[in-house]
């Protein structure tokens, strides 16, 4: 999942208005309340004291500025095609740009992971198995190691380097994964 605050960056033309940081906030707000979406009076309300705005209002503006920086910014359309899932053609409001963000993040974090750790009951050793496509379809390469640490960096480092499973599949297949040298 993309981080929030890369995001903001990848869109900013100006990344150093302090908007941006208030859209951080408001946008994390927005993501707890998926997938209902935020009343942007109460999420403003919630945003007094952040960094130096005290008034709803401001806070509001602020933000809205943001936005419009992000609009004037040719290279942040691609971006915001994706998070939209369409293609705008008029400059997003600020309530409509918090919720399409929440809404992406909220739908990644819900997405599952590429690689998981299963744990073989018969052999007593942990193996991987690796989603692929449809949500329930998953490929399964049990019986590694024992050596739950080693597989948890082997997962670890899969779904960082967002290995295809089916690269993982031909290497677990040629023998090019040894964990046990029983």
């Amino acid at each position: 999942m993309k981080n929030l605050s890369r995001i903001l960056s990848e869109l900013a033309n100006h990344a150093s208005w302090d908007g941006y940081g208030l859209l951080n906030h408001a946008i994390m707000k927005a993501v707890q309340a998926q997938p209902m979406p935020v009343n942007m009076d109460q999420l403003c309300e919630q945003l007094v004291g952040v960094g130096d705005k005290h008034n709803p209002q401001t806070i509001y503006r602020s933000m809205a500025r943001a936005v419009d920086d992000i609009w004037a910014n040719p290279k942040s359309r691609p971006l915001l095609k994706e998070y939209y899932h369409r293609e705008l053609v008029e400059k997003p409001t600020l309530d409509s740009f918090i919720c399409a963000l929440a809404r992406y993040l909220w739908e990644q974090e819900a997405a599952p992971d590429l690689y998981e750790i299963i744990f073989d009951q018969v052999s007593e050793k942990y193996g991987i198995i690796s989603h692929i496509g449809d949500p329930k379809i998953w490929a399964a390469f049990p019986a590694i190691t024992a050596d739950k640490v080693l597989v948890e960096q082997i997962v670890s480092f899969l779904c960082d380097k967002e290995i295809p499973p089916e690269i993982f599949k031909n290497f677990y297949l040629s023998g090019g994964l040894l964990c046990d040298p029983e």
